[in-house]
């Protein structure tokens, strides 16, 4: 069902850290599965860089049982992930705040692969996910080629959250040197992503195989940046999507309520608790002030990124691109 090809070269080497161990890329053998029009385009679906323990869930993850009721969050790492499963979760559950701040949103709203992805964790979050109350709220970074193979005959709720790479790539390498305990130099890591040898790469393929079945009732696609830039019309769409109701005054609080500030500092939903978990079982010291949620904005790698290394990721992502109708946005 899938075929696995070592990373070998010194550059992926480099940016493998010892709480994922050796990396691999994972590509699906059988494309039959896939939603019409994705397995069929000239471009093949995504693969993934995933990990070496993650041969062992492989299968177990792609034969999960799917239910009508799920609803799934899928994105790559770094692309609104969190806030979109807070916004989700509160919309889907008649906005119950009380029982939002008394149960951890990885609770809520649980990382299936994440077992796969670090070793030494003493829990098994497929299982986690299998024993779920439904309706479930899953999270997932995986790509379409890896995620359950009945999410394209069962046809569960999914909410997609796209954005653009140049900062995700700039949220990225400070989330891989302070939760997975990258100790190389930041141009080695930025060069890795430039060849896609970093852990969950390549970001674009991954969105747009998804990019290509928006249009499917089950589907809700939307940007971070619009997320950031009206907030109130992706809630108008979401409750739409979720085919729910309500007034403009409950909008506006779950509006503030999702707000960076906010969401920064409640701990219920701003994955500390995943921080936490990371650093208690990672090999390296991390910096002790880092946040998960670090800045959450727009146009962040401009600070961040140099002029000449920006110049070469919009080849990159002009060559991802190639042949699409999609555009990230800026």
């Amino acid at each position: 069902m899938f075929t696995y090809k070592p990373l070998s070269t010194e550059l992926a080497k480099a940016v493998q850290v010892p709480i994922n161990g050796p990396l691999v890329e994972v590509h699906l053998s059988n494309l039959s599965d896939l939603p019409k029009g994705v397995g069929n385009r000239s471009i093949p679906p995504a693969h993934c860089v995933l990990n070496e323990n993650y041969k062992l869930f492989a299968d177990r993850i792609r034969n999960l049982t799917v239910y009508e009721d799920d609803l799934w969050i899928v994105t790559a790492p770094k692309c609104g992930t969190t806030w979109t499963q807070e916004m989700m979760w509160l919309l889907d559950n008649e906005l119950n705040y009380q029982k939002a701040s008394e149960i951890n949103l990885i609770d809520r709203s649980i990382f299936l692969e994440f077992c796969t992805l670090v070793p030494s964790f003493d829990k098994d979050t497929v299982a986690l996910v299998e024993r779920m109350t439904r309706p479930r709220h899953i999270k997932s970074h995986l790509p379409m080629a890896l995620l359950p193979k009945q999410l394209w005959t069962v046809r569960p709720r999914i909410v997609y959250c796209a954005r653009n790479p140049k900062d995700m790539i700039t949220s990225f390498s400070h989330h891989y040197r302070h939760l997975h305990g990258y100790m190389g130099t930041r141009d080695t890591f930025l060069e890795a992503m430039l060849q896609d040898v970093v852990m969950y790469q390549p970001q674009i393929p991954h969105t747009l195989d998804f990019w290509c079945i928006r249009d499917e009732p089950n589907i809700f696609f939307i940007h971070f940046e619009e997320m950031k830039r009206n907030m109130a019309k992706v809630l108008e769409r979401a409750c739409k999507f979720l085919g729910k109701s309500y007034t403009q005054q409950q909008l506006q609080r779950l509006e503030e309520h999702l707000s960076f500030e906010v969401m920064r500092k409640n701990d219920s939903a701003n994955n500390s608790v995943l921080l936490k978990l990371m650093k208690s079982i990672s090999l390296t010291e991390t910096n002790d002030n880092f946040q998960f949620m670090r800045k959450g904005e727009v146009g962040s790698h401009r600070e961040e990124l140099s002029s000449e290394y920006i110049h070469r990721l919009n080849i990159y992502i002009e060559r991802h691109l190639k042949g699409s109708n999609f555009k990230f946005v800026e």
